[in-house]
């Protein structure tokens, strides 16, 4: 959790456990960690999202207000612009038109009324919080916070961390990733699979009880297709270990093309199935191999991008499910037949979902819809989300209905469709090879790992860095992780439902809003907090001080993550996140410009600031499965 700092201290000792279970790094030792656990009063404070949310704080006290004033109006409050204040309460104006519409109120001639009888109604709590509060003409109602106030909860962040916790802790469901098995990983995994981690991630670390489930393409007539023409081309034969999944993929696609031009291949690949679905030897031996061939795959590229936790649930574990999914279907009157087939008609579009085909066989509808079932009824799940791009919205949302009606969520229970868009490349077109191909995603990190490496050579060769054996291996070592973090957080700071053009010049620039920005920023503290290390043992809580206008806008950034966290967890944006860590790396920056650090006569202050950012900056890196680096 974020600042925890008793398990943190461990962790930092040298050959302790990693500094967090969302990430390991190379962090500080020595006489750093024994000063810092000087500091180190009762261990983390915890508090809901709620509590710490400087915005939910503010709500709080004008809610109050707003119930003297207007009884049963909602608070609306917001983050100000920065010239005029902290945050703006904005419900004088409505009130005021509602106002007039009823006959009006005594003394309120303009929205400006309204808005000083709500500062008035403010409670005597808001002494302590508020510094300034003032009224537009408008009737808007900006506040400034306290910087005693402000000064007090960084001191605390210092002293005793703070480990965050949701409001009401559930068990979540999270379906992320999907690749299909017999297939390479390509870009078009790339958004999944990161975005659903890094929910997951989150989730758990506020408290939830976060189920991961890995939704892969494993089953269907595909399979008869591959079986017959691996059977036919002697290639069942041998060891498992030597199938590899650019193999399977060469072969399904000529599989496919036998399957479209040959009538006694498309028979015999329909008895495939058939074979394989009734739990035949052959079937199921050579099935299997090929799906433990296609998880090697997948494991290579989930560890590169430190993809943890992951459960396989694929397509086939719900197919013993299915008769009894649409028979429960039938009895609650929701199936029709159509031209043979069993229909689910929803509210969502005049198509249905086919549960079952004409001829008994059962396709994605119906798999989805025992998948949704199982997740809630056997699950337990208060809420489920699929992470899948929006071409499938569509879909979802039907199968969403049905379960609706199907009484399924009945209990309470929230599916939620975390859409996104394409990966494009530079032309605006799908992003694909030179030669038209799908890329793979495997030579997405690969290219991404090397063009790092360049530059950190480079680097190297400008700081006149002599590499021996050591220092090689460890640079090839920071150009992957670097380049994988690079594509990670340039994914992930886009608006997910948007389209994005896949760019390597951008998401490796140093001045962008890129990982290798906010690492510099996380490298740089470091750097700081090793260069003052002497000092560093009489640090304490109480020698912090704001006098600055870099230092106060820090300390309120750092104030943020709270409320930041509890949209990411509410509307599933994780690019808030990411914003976050990257205003706080350039409010961090502009701070280092104007206010000296080592040598300053604020220097114990600046470096409980200094060390509270690294801290939020680590636990946000850590969200995103980041290593932070010390040194770059």
């Amino acid at each position: 959790s974020w600042t925890a700092l008793p398990s943190f201290v461990a962790s930092w000792a040298p050959a302790a456990a990693p500094a967090s279970r969302h990430f390991s790094g190379r962090l500080l030792s020595g006489p750093t960690v024994r000063a810092l656990a000087s500091t180190v009063e009762a261990g983390p404070a915890v508090k809901t999202l709620s509590e710490a949310s400087l915005q939910a704080q503010v709500e709080s006290l004008f809610q109050e207000a707003l119930a003297t004033v207007a009884d049963g109006a909602k608070v609306m409050v917001a983050p100000a612009d920065p010239r005029f204040g902290d945050y703006q309460c904005n419900n004088a104006m409505g009130l005021f038109k509602q106002s007039k519409k009823e006959g009006g109120k005594e003394g309120w001639k303009s929205p400006r009324d309204v808005g000083e009888a709500i500062k008035a109604a403010l409670p005597e709590a808001a002494t302590s919080l508020f510094e300034e509060v003032n009224v537009a003409p408008q009737g808007f109602i900006t506040v400034k916070l306290s910087p005693q106030w402000l000064y007090q909860q960084v001191a605390d962040l210092f002293a005793r961390g703070l480990q965050l916790r949701s409001e009401a802790p559930q068990r979540i469901v999270i379906d992320y990733s999907s690749p299909n098995i017999a297939k390479e990983m390509h870009v078009g995994h790339l958004r999944s699979t990161i975005l659903g981690d890094t929910m997951a991630n989150l989730f758990e670390d506020l408290g939830h009880d976060v189920v991961r489930l890995n939704h892969v393409g494993d089953w269907g007539t595909q399979f008869g297709m591959l079986l017959e023409f691996m059977r036919k081309e002697k290639a069942l034969d041998g060891e498992a270990s030597s199938m590899v999944v650019s193999d399977l993929q060469k072969f399904y696609r000529s599989a496919k093309e036998a399957f479209d031009e040959d009538s006694e291949f498309r028979k015999k690949a329909q008895t495939n199935v058939v074979e394989l679905q009734g739990g035949a030897d052959w079937a199921r031996t050579a099935w299997n191999r090929i799906c433990e061939a296609s998880r090697k795959e997948f494991d290579t590229v989930y560890g590169r991008l430190k993809i943890q936790g992951l459960q396989e649930r694929g397509e086939s574990f719900y197919n013993e499910m299915l008769p009894g999914v649409v028979a429960e279907l039938q009895d609650k009157g929701l199936v029709t037949e159509s031209d043979g087939a069993l229909c689910v008609f929803t509210n969502v579009s005049e198509t249905p979902l086919i549960v079952q085909k004409a001829d008994g066989g059962f396709g994605y509808d119906s798999t989805d819809c025992a998948a949704v079932q199982h997740r809630i009824k056997e699950e337990k799940a208060n809420r489920v989300i699929y992470v899948i791009d929006n071409g499938q919205e569509l879909h979802m949302r039907m199968v969403f209905s049905a379960a609706e009606q199907a009484g399924w969520l009945s209990g309470g229970s929230r599916l939620d469709f975390m859409g996104f868009g394409l990966v494009q490349g530079q032309d605006g077109k799908k992003f694909k090879t030179r030669s038209g191909e799908v890329v793979r995603l495997r030579d997405l990190l690969d290219e991404a790992a090397d063009r790092s490496e360049v530059e950190l050579r480079k680097r190297a060769e400008n700081a006149n860095i002599v590499l021996d054996e050591e220092k090689e291996a460890r640079l090839k070592q920071n150009a992957e992780s670097i380049g994988v973090a690079a594509v990670k957080y340039f994914d992930l700071r886009q608006n997910r439902n948007s389209d994005y053009r896949f760019s390597y010049d951008s998401m490796l620039d140093p001045k962008g809003n890129t990982a290798v920005y906010v690492l510099y920023a996380y490298a740089r503290i470091s750097g700081v907090l090793r260069r003052a290390d002497y000092e560093v043992a009489s640090l304490s809580p109480s020698e912090l001080e704001l006098t600055e206008a870099p230092e106060r806008a820090l300390a309120l950034r750092l104030l943020k993550m709270p409320e930041v966290l509890a949209q990411v967890e509410d509307d599933l944006f994780p690019s808030r996140l990411v914003d976050h860590m990257y205003s706080l790396a350039t409010d961090f920056s502009t701070f280092y410009t104007e206010c000296p650090v080592v040598g300053s006569e604020q220097q114990k202050s600046r470096l409980i600031l200094c060390e509270v950012v690294r801290r939020q900056l680590a636990y946000c890196l850590g969200l995103l499965r980041i290593e932070p680096f010390e040194q770059l």
